[in-house]
């Protein structure tokens, strides 16, 4: 029982190796397999199901018998989804490990989503303003109108004001929230910064430099997948959608956690907040 897992673990293993290859040989950033359904199949099948433009970015074995793993675009957003050789049923949801508890969907879908070293570098030219003088980096996407963003904002600030990090904000208003793109704009313009961002700031000022910058960022954000605010895109290239508390933003910078008179600190900020109230 153990020789034919054991054969069967390094047969899939040999497979992903050579889907791998022919990622390589192709110089495509699409990886597509022939022990898996063809993307035609299956761009067909979810489409009768979804209902919605579907773009197949990927394909490939995964260990467990019988699985396929999907990365795909669902009207513009990336997802991962699992299905058999032969196309017979789509898995939706997250695959976990049940030895190490960890969630392979989702590392599958930070690697799939991964920014390249020179995309990375390209986002300095979508910067709006930065705070903070330390060698560790990050990319925060945010909407001035976005209220978990302004939730994550205050964690950064704080951290940048303590010297452990530098924040690059870039401006990505989202087209439901009805004048963000103009107070972007507004914002780059009059050189407004962290404060502008913080009172949603928006002036008359709808300079052609800013609005370029808004309009390319718009652009790369929907190329790169990424839907939503906030987002942290890291130095490495792993992006983060949604709000990240400060213990695990720190955990994923490799910083060690908040000080004790940091967090006494807060605590009594929220006490006096609850006070006022």
């Amino acid at each position: 029982m153990v020789l034919e897992q054991y054969k069967h673990f390094i047969k899939s293993q040999l497979i992903i190796a050579y889907c791998f290859c022919i990622f390589i040989l192709s110089g495509t950033s699409q990886v597509f397999c022939e022990n898996c359904p063809t993307p035609d199949q299956l761009v067909q099948s979810i489409q009768s199901i979804m209902k919605r433009d579907v773009e197949i970015r990927g394909i490939k074995p995964t260990p467990f018998k019988g699985f396929c793993e999907v990365h795909v675009r669902i009207s513009g957003r990336d997802n991962i989804l699992y299905t058999n050789p032969d196309n017979e049923f789509l898995v939706f949801g997250h695959l976990i490990d049940s030895k190490t508890g960890k969630n392979l969907t989702k590392k599958a879908l930070e690697e799939y989503t991964r920014l390249s070293p020179k995309d990375v570098e390209k986002l300095k030219s979508y910067t709006a303003f930065s705070i903070g003088k330390a060698p560790v980096e990050l990319f925060y996407v945010t909407d001035p109108q976005c209220p978990y963003c302004k939730k994550g904002e205050k964690i950064l600030k704080q951290m940048a004001e303590h010297g452990e990090i530098t924040v690059h904000f870039i401006l990505y208003p989202l087209s439901f929230h009805k004048g963000a793109k103009e107070q972007c704009i507004s914002i780059i313009c009059d050189n407004k910064g962290l404060e502008g961002l913080e009172t949603e700031y928006q002036s008359d000022n709808q300079c052609t430099q800013g609005k370029n910058k808004v309009e390319a960022t718009n652009l790369f954000m929907k190329e790169k997948g990424i839907t939503g605010t906030p987002g942290y895109i890291f130095t490495d290239g792993l992006i983060h959608t949604g709000l990240l508390h400060e213990p695990n933003l720190r955990e994923r910078l490799g910083l060690p956690p908040a000080k004790i008179e940091e967090q006494s600190e807060k605590q009594s900020q929220n006490h006096d907040v609850t006070k006022k109230k």
